[in-house]
């Protein structure tokens, strides 16, 4: 029967759909511009004052909401980033060049503003340009958490902060400071919105984890934390699909420890129980849980000791990568391994 070396599939935050707006004026007087005639650029949103004369924070907030928009066209998005990152330090300039003893500092949304911008864009911009963005990201993320208070915003800062950690851990750990950063921001975050953040934060922690970036001590951690944050909330599909992930990349630690002679696991009860929890997990759902539960079942069998407990789950994967097969591609080896069993 065969056995496929399990290829990881990327985990992550679902893109944002870029939103198309009609130009108008609503009733708070704020006016919509639609430009996406221009292929790099996006819809920006200035919030008038009463008088009629733009906000300038508001303007700035509308170029880079545009931004976050646009991520799915990424050279709209870059465009729209700099764009942002170029005002901000415009503002600054202007700022230093005419502040007075008593001129108070800018807005602190205006440095959560710049340093999310330029985080926004290390992720799109060249490997070699990367880490200046993200040492300027985390300066000005800094600046915010320093000046913000109690602002409504301030969820937006940890989790930027905690974001910008994680992708300098690749040098020197910083896992920890992000995980702190990230328990901050869930704290404070509307309550209302906490279960889709949760999760959200779980996913790229543990996608990250699963990345093999980072030493396994350190993906060990991150994929504790998930864990635990998602502990407590609503188990719904999107609960039980992290909860699943997590389980299975603990499995994957273990299998990993297979002896190349012998074929034994070490821990192989805990790989079993690990993976048998997720697959609990993933059952009856549909959509991306398929490839994940198709691919626990098929560890499943490549642990089992006995041939018809093998041959079981096996059939049992072949069905779910059927299923799945019909709902879009089915990677590649998904696909051989259905064609290598029912020769």
């Amino acid at each position: 029967m065969p056995e496929v070396n399990q290829k990881k599939r990327p985990m992550g935050l679902k893109a944002r759909a870029a939103k198309k707006q009609k130009a108008e004026v609503t009733a708070e007087g704020a006016q919509v511009v639609n430009d996406f005639d221009d292929e790099k650029t996006a819809t920006i949103m200035l919030k008038n004052e009463g008088d009629g004369e733009t906000n300038e924070m508001d303007e700035l907030e509308g170029i880079f909401d545009g931004a976050l928009e646009a991520l799915e066209e990424p050279e709209r998005a870059v465009v729209l980033l700099r764009g942002t990152i170029h005002e901000c330090d415009r503002m600054l300039r202007v700022h230093h060049e005419t502040a007075q003893a008593d001129t108070p500092d800018l807005d602190p949304k205006f440095y959560m503003i710049y340093g999310s911008a330029l985080f926004s864009i290390s992720e799109l911009a060249e490997s070699d340009d990367k880490p200046q963005f993200l040492e300027l990201a985390h300066q000005r993320l800094s600046q915010a958490k320093e000046r913000m208070g109690g602002r409504d915003f301030a969820w937006r800062v940890h989790s930027g902060l905690a974001k910008v950690a994680l992708e300098l851990s690749e040098g020197e750990s910083r896992v920890d400071e992000a995980l702190g950063e990230f328990d901050r921001a869930l704290e404070l975050v509307d309550q209302q919105i906490k279960q889709q953040e949760a999760v959200a934060t779980a996913d790229l922690v543990l996608a990250l984890a699963d990345s093999r970036r980072l030493s396994d001590d350190d993906s060990t951690k991150l994929i504790r934390w998930a864990e635990d944050t998602l502990q407590g909330l609503e188990l719904d599909a999107a609960v039980k699909l992290a909860l699943a992930r997590a389980s299975w990349l603990r499995a994957s630690e273990l299998l990993e420890q297979q002896d190349e002679e012998t074929g034994e696991v070490p821990e192989r009860e805990r790989a079993v129980e690990l993976l048998t929890k997720a697959q609990d997990l993933l059952e009856g759902q549909e959509g991306d849980a398929l490839l994940l539960l198709g691919e626990v079942q098929l560890n499943l069998g490549n642990v089992q000791e006995e041939e018809d407990a093998q041959e079981e789950m096996y059939e049992k994967a072949v069905t779910t990568f059927k299923k799945a097969r019909e709902n879009g591609d089915l990677p590649e080896q998904f696909a051989q391994f259905i064609e290598d069993f029912e020769e």
